[in-house]
Parts: structure tokens; C-alpha cells; sequence
């Protein structure tokens, strides 16, 4: 399979289920064999990320499942071990990667400010939200992750309305979400709000002495469907995987009325990879409209392009209200937002 453009139905082995795998191949054709894709690749890639395990496991079938002569080879951590195994290798001279996709755009500036990424504009990045293409064609958001509260039906009565509901002292010690230390996602989180006056340290100083939980956003998530907390602030497509693999399950979650933090995942291409052409096949395959697709379905994740609907029941990303951010911003002060955690929070 994977030579004829036009419709294709594959049987995924990883779900069992029948999915539409191209759609309108005039536009994912870039990657198809036999549809004016780029020459043949092979050999190894590897990719450093932080997509969560049970995520990129069905990312890593269904692209090797259309290139069989690539060996897509991951190493999977927090963003933050993501960065300081890289930082180590950059120490000894060369990154063991070939791409990177991490939680957050600060990463990704951290590195384009090193001079480390390859500049490649890939065919895909037009049809990408503008504000998701680094201006220097570096890296290009290719996912986005939306701060939500979750919180469990069963549990919670009255559902939350925002970030604010988490300072609720009747949820001491019953609320959860991720560590800034690991969690790219959870670091933008804190940048944002530190820098949105109507927020600042002292919601974190509240949050801190609500005795929350700390563990990454999919333990999170998990905890508060199994009623092991009752509320939380994690990432919105823990959510709905979870759904979509137990619709049953007894959590919801809300966008904060008065502005969700989106936090764009970036994906970047070595300069010094080893199998560059292999990097951008597997970088045009993600951004395209038929991967974007299949992250949507899989995996519940917002696309990164106007021509892929949002999930079923999700507003598009034109219709959320999001606080504005600022990357740089956030890039310059990483030790001071950490700092800030450490002394709120203690040791973790």
C-alpha cells in the first residue's frame, strides 16, 4: 500500500478500527509515493519528544506503516529531561537525534538561539496557523495543547468555570497537574499566567498551598477519572483520549471562561542530523493534512490547520478565547518561573 494516490482505507493494527488514512491526496500527496513526494528515504530516524508513549506509539505505526523502509526510532521523556539530554549531548559535541517535538516553544527558541536546527520550510508550513511558523523556518507548531481543568462528574457537583476554581479550598489536597521541572507544557502554563497581571505569583502561591498532586499531565488526567482527585488543570487531548478509549469514564473537563493557555508543540529538524531527508519526511508527514487528521481521530489533538476540523464537540482554535503569550518572554525567565515553583512548592 501507500503507491496509489487517492482514497485509501487501512486496517491499523494498533486500533483494529478502519480509518480514512488520505484525504483529498492532492493536498497529503507531498508524502505519498507515486504522488510526487520527494525520493525515497531509508534508514534509521530518531526523534527526542515528549508526546506521551501511547501517543506517538500510534504515530510511529502509521507513519512506518507508509514508509516501511524508515525505521522511526524514539526516545521518549518529559520535555525537560527531553532538553538537559540534549543540553549533554551538545556538551560532548553532537545530538543522537534527528528531530525534536517537545511540549513548548521555548525549547525550540532555546535551540534556534544555538544555532543547532536546520532551516527548512517544509511544503506543509503554508497551511499552517501563521502564528505556528517560526519566522526563520526553523521549527513549526504541530500540535496544540490547551490548559484545561478536568474535573470528576462524580466528584464535582458544580462544574468549574476556570484556572481560578483550583484555589478552592475544598479541593486541598484533591487536585493535581505536572511539574514544571518536566512538563513543557505545564512550564508554559506558569510563564503565561505569571505575565497576565489578573494572575501572577500569587495564584501560584494559592495554588501551592491547595497541597496539589504532582504528577505529568496523562497521570493527571488519569487520577481525576478514577476519583483519585477530583480536579486538576492538564492538557486537553489527555482528556479526550481517555474518553475515547472509555467513554464511560467520569470526567469532563472546561476552557476557562476567561481564557485558555494554548501552548504550541513544536517540531525541529538537527542541522547535523544524520538522515536529514528521513527528518523531513517524517516532519511533512506530521504537519500534513492526512497526519493532522490521524492525530485528531487517534488521539483527540486540536490541528495545527484551518483545513482539519477540531474534534467532535471542541470549538475550533478561531473560536477559543486564549491569553495571550509571549515565548521569549517566557524563554528568558525559564530559571526565574522555576524558581518560583521550587519556593512555593519544595522540593518535588
Amino acid at each position: 500500500m501507500g503507491n496509489k494516490c487517492g482514497a485509501v482505507w487501512t486496517e491499523f493494527p494498533f486500533t483494529g478500527s478502519l480509518l480514512p488514512w488520505v484525504v483529498l491526496a492532492a493536498l497529503s500527496g507531498v508524502w505519498l509515493t507515486g504522488c510526487g513526494r520527494p525520493a525515497e528515504v531509508s534508514g534509521p530516524v530518531v526523534l527526542y519528544t515528549s508526546v506521551p508513549t501511547e501517543v506517538i506509539a500510534d504515530i510511529e505505526s502509521a507513519f512506518e506503516e507508509h514508509y516501511p523502509t524508515v525505521d522511526l526510532q524514539v526516545y521518549r521523556a518529559g520535555t525537560g529531561d527531553v532538553m538537559v539530554l540534549i543540553e549533554k549531548e551538545l556538551a560532548a559535541g553532537r545530538v543522537g537525534a534527528d528531530l525534536i517535538w517537545v511540549a513548548d516553544l521555548t525549547g525550540a527558541e532555546d535551540l534556534k538561539e544555538q544555532g543547532v536546527l536546520l532551516q527548512y520550510r517544509p511544503p506543509e508550513a503554508d497551511a499552517l496557523l501563521p502564528n505556528l511558523v517560526d519566522e526563520n523556518n526553523t521549527y513549526f507548531g504541530a500540535r496544540l495543547l490547551n490548559m484545561v481543568v478536568a474535573y470528576n462528574t462524580q466528584a464535582v457537583t458544580t462544574p468549574p468555570t476556570g484556572y481560578q476554581d483550583l484555589l478552592d479550598p475544598q479541593y486541598r489536597g484533591r487536585l493535581g497537574h505536572a511539574s514544571p521541572e518536566t512538563s513543557g507544557a505545564f512550564l508554559y502554563f506558569m510563564g503565561v499566567l505569571l505575565h497576565e497581571p489578573t494572575y501572577g505569583e500569587d495564584f501560584f502561591r494559592q495554588l501551592a498551598a491547595n497541597e496539589p498532586v504532582i504528577q505529568d499531565n496523562t497521570q493527571t488526567t488519569e487520577l481525576i477519572a478514577a476519583g483519585e482527585l477530583d480536579i486538576g488543570v492538564t492538557i486537553d487531548f489527555t482528556v479526550r483520549k481517555l474518553l475515547l478509549e472509555n467513554p464511560d469514564a467520569s470526567i469532563a473537563f472546561v476552557y476557562p471562561d476567561t481564557g485558555v493557555v494554548m501552548v504550541p508543540s513544536p517540531i525541529a529538524i538537527f542541522k547535523d542530523a544524520s538522515n536529514v531527508e528521513g527528518a523531513k519526511v517524517f516532519e511533512q508527514f506530521i504537519l500534513s493534512q492526512s497526519g493532522q487528521t490521524l492525530l485528531r481521530d487517534l488521539d483527540g489533538v486540536v490541528p495545527v490547520r484551518l483545513d482539519v476540523s477540531p474534534p467532535a464537540d471542541i470549538a475550533s482554535v478561531t473560536q477559543l478565547r486564549v491569553i495571550p503569550s509571549d515565548p521569549a518572554w517566557i524563554q528568558a525567565n525559564r530559571d526565574q518561573i522555576l524558581d518560583i515553583f521550587s519556593t512555593f512548592y519544595g522540593e518535588q
